[in-house]
Formats: C-alpha cells, sequence, structure tokens
C-alpha cells in the first residue's frame, strides 16, 4: 500500500469516527452549559468571570496567542528535540551538548505540559471557546506546515496520473500513449 493510500484511508477513518462520536455527543447530550455561545455571567474559568463581551475578547485573544505559539513550539521546536533524543539512527549528537539536551528538552515537556492543563480547563468550559482553540490552532498550523514545506524540493506532484511522467530537470511533461 503506497503512503498516499495509508493517508486517504487514516483521514477517512478519523473523520468516521468524528462523525459517530459528534452525532453520539449530539444525541444524547444536547442541555447544559457547555452548549451556550459568548459571555454568560455563570462562565468562570480558572476562576475568573467571563460575563461581558469584553471580558470573552480578551479571552479569546488570549486563547489566540497560547494556540498559535503552541502550534509554534510543537512544530518548529519539538522536531529538533525529537530527532535528537528519539531517533535511533541517529548515535552522535552535535548541536548540543548531553546537558543542554536534558534541559531543553524538559523545560520544553515540562511548560507544554503546564500550558495543556490550563488549556484543558479553559477550552471544556463551553463549546465556543472550544472550537475557537480548534480554529486558531488548525490556522497556525497551515502556516507553520507551509512554511517548512516552502524549505522542501518536490518531485512527485500531487495526484499525478500514473500515465504522466515528469523530466524534472528538463522542466518537460512526456506522456505515455
Amino acid at each position: 500500500m503506497t503512503p498516499r493510500r495509508k493517508l486517504m484511508l487514516c483521514l477517512t477513518g478519523n473523520m468516521l469516527v468524528l462523525m459517530i462520536v459528534g452525532s453520539a455527543v449530539y444525541a444524547c447530550g444536547t442541555s447544559g452549559n457547555y452548549w451556550r455561545f459568548g459571555p454568560h455571567p455563570d462562565l468562570v474559568i480558572i476562576a475568573v468571570q467571563i460575563d461581558t463581551w469584553r471580558k470573552y475578547g480578551l479571552l479569546l485573544a488570549l486563547i489566540t496567542i497560547v494556540e498559535s505559539s503552541r502550534v509554534m513550539v510543537e512544530e518548529f521546536g519539538m522536531p529538533i528535540l525529537g530527532f535528537s533524543i528519539y531517533n535511533p539512527d541517529k548515535k552522535v549528537v552535535s548541536e548540543f551538548s548531553k546537558n543542554e539536551l536534558q534541559f531543553f528538552a524538559n523545560a520544553m515537556f515540562f511548560i507544554s505540559a503546564i500550558r495543556g492543563v490550563l488549556l484543558v480547563m479553559v477550552q471544556i468550559s463551553q463549546l465556543d471557546i472550544a472550537l475557537w482553540g480548534v480554529l486558531i490552532s488548525q490556522c497556525a498550523s497551515v502556516i507553520t506546515i507551509r512554511h517548512l514545506l516552502n524549505e522542501k524540493t518536490f518531485v512527485h506532484t500531487p495526484f499525478e496520473r500514473p500515465h504522466v511522467r515528469r523530466n524534472v530537470d528538463a522542466h518537460q511533461i512526456f506522456i505515455n500513449d
């Protein structure tokens, strides 16, 4: 099975599971405070009452900053740690000393864990807040992934037809009949 086919199957499976879970949650529990949108007198997030549109806007701005920085750290910084520490084929590390790598890894993991706890506390309070966090993280992810992809060279175009062969050096397309 090709990598493209595996990814398509994984994406389809993910979408199917999401639809099943979303349908079950919607069918079984449409009451309660979670389904509201905007500020409310009884909306309290980490001991802060979010009862005005100003406070609500500040909350969304804070989520924007936290989610954007989380995505950038995970897309740019974590792979450096992951490939330096967890790659079984990389036996020699020349970019860091052992103690530097230990410090960076543990500091990044600790800060990420604390941030994760705070984000969970914020995002489980109300659906609109959770969806805002998802939207912001996905927008930041599009930007960071595009940046990382722009640093690479691609010789295979997406969804290329099998009967078309590309001569990359000459930038010509030959069609096999």
